[in-house]
C-alpha cells in the first residue's frame, strides 16, 4: 500500500478546521482576501491572503468568504476563493509528503447537488478521492455516540440536526435551519443600533463581542464595549443585549429539535430525548445546554451537554471516520 494521508475537513462558513493522520490541526477563519490594485500588489507582497492575515489588511483587499451556509457560493469569483482557501488548509497539514490524500468534508444535514458538485470541484487534483459526510454525523462519530443521540451543530450559517442511531443518518433523519451565528450577530447588531442611535458598528466587531461574552439565563451580566457613535469614542453596556438575542435563537433551535425527535421511531424516542448533543461555536453560549433542555421539557425527560471541544469535533470525527472506512466508500476525485 502506498503511503497514505488521511484528512478530515470542516469547511465552515466562518471558519474552517482540518485533521490529519499524520497528528496535524489547524483552523483558519474562512475568509481570502485578494489585492484591490497594483498598490496593494506591491504593498502586500502576495497575490492571495488567507484567514487573519487577510482580516488585517482588508481596506486594501477584496474579501471573499467563500462558503454560504457552510457550502460554496455559486459565483466564479467565489468558487475561485473557496479553491484557493482549501488548497492553503490542506498545505497546512503537508500533503506534499505522502503519494496519496484521502478526505472526508462535512456539509450541512441538506445540500443540493449543486452544492456538493461545488464542494468536490473545490478539491479536485487537491485529494485522490473524498467522502462528504454530515457535520452532525462527523461528530457523533468522533465522540463515540452514534447508538443513539441527536446531535445539534449550531454553526455560523447553518444550525444542523440529526438523529443518528448506528448508521449514516438519512434525509429524513435531519432538519437544517438557518437561524444560526450569522443570524445572531445580525439580530445583536439590529439591537445594538436601536438603542444606541448612530452607532457605527460591523458584523465582525459584533461577532468578537458576542464570542467573549455571549450567554442565555440568569441575571443580566454587565459587558462594556468601546464603539463610534456619529464618529465619537463611547464606552457602553451591551449585556443585556447579548442575552437578548442569545435568548431568540433558543425557540428556535428547541423547535426545530422537537420536530426531529417527533420523526423518530417512538421506540427510540426515549432514548434520543435522553442524549441531545451540542456542538458548533453556537454551543459556546454560556447556559446555552440548560435553556434549550427547559425549552424543551414539555416533550418528556431531556438530558442535553455539550461537547468537550465544539470547534475542533467536526473535523477529528471526519478524520476518525477516514481512518476507518473501506476504500469502496470513497470517490475518486483525479
Amino acid at each position: 500500500m502506498s503511503d497514505r494521508l488521511y484528512v478530515g475537513i470542516d469547511l465552515g462558513t466562518y471558519q474552517s478546521t482540518i485533521a490529519s493522520s499524520a497528528g496535524k490541526m489547524h483552523t483558519i477563519e474562512t475568509v481570502v482576501g485578494r489585492p484591490k490594485d497594483p498598490v496593494a500588489r506591491n504593498f502586500l507582497g502576495r497575490d492571495v491572503l488567507f484567514g487573519d492575515d487577510a482580516l488585517k489588511n482588508k481596506l486594501a483587499c477584496n474579501l471573499y468568504r467563500p462558503m454560504a451556509a457552510g457550502v460554496t457560493q455559486d459565483d466564479e469569483a467565489n468558487l475561485a476563493a473557496a479553491k484557493a482557501f482549501v488548497s492553503h488548509l490542506l498545505e497546512t497539514v503537508d500533503p506534499e509528503e505522502f503519494d496519496e490524500v484521502l478526505g472526508v468534508i462535512c456539509s450541512p444535514s441538506h445540500v443540493s447537488f449543486t452544492d456538493k458538485s461545488n464542494l468536490v470541484a473545490t478539491l479536485r487534483g487537491q485529494v485522490n478521492a473524498i467522502m462528504v459526510v454530515t457535520e452532525p454525523f462527523a461528530t457523533a462519530y468522533g465522540i463515540d455516540e452514534i447508538a443513539g443521540s441527536i446531535v445539534v451543530d449550531i454553526g455560523a450559517g447553518t444550525t444542523d440536526i440529526a438523529r443518528v442511531y448506528g448508521t449514516f443518518p438519512t434525509d429524513e433523519d435531519q432538519v437544517t435551519i438557518t437561524e444560526a451565528g450569522d443570524w445572531l450577530d445580525l439580530e445583536l447588531m439590529t439591537l445594538i443600533r436601536k438603542k444606541y442611535t448612530g452607532a457605527q458598528v460591523t458584523k465582525d466587531m459584533v461577532r468578537k463581542w458576542k464570542e467573549a461574552s455571549s450567554y442565555v439565563g440568569g441575571d443580566v451580566r454587565e459587558v462594556t464595549v468601546e464603539l463610534s457613535v456619529d464618529g465619537k469614542r463611547q464606552v457602553v453596556d451591551i449585556g443585556d443585549l447579548i442575552q437578548e438575542a442569545c435568548e431568540l435563537i433558543i425557540p428556535k433551535i428547541g423547535n426545530a429539535i422537537k420536530r426531529n425527535v417527533a420523526g423518530a421511531d417512538p421506540e427510540y424516542q426515549p432514548i434520543l430525548r435522553n442524549n441531545i448533543i451540542l456542538s458548533g461555536g453556537g454551543s459556546l453560549i454560556d447556559g446555552c445546554a440548560e435553556r434549550i433542555a427547559s425549552e424543551i421539557s414539555d416533550i418528556g425527560d431531556v438530558r442535553v451537554w455539550c461537547v468537550e471541544d465544539p470547534i475542533n469535533s467536526v473535523a477529528a470525527g471526519a478524520l476518525k471516520l477516514a481512518s476507518e472506512m473501506p476504500d469502496d466508500m470513497y470517490t475518486s476525485i483525479n
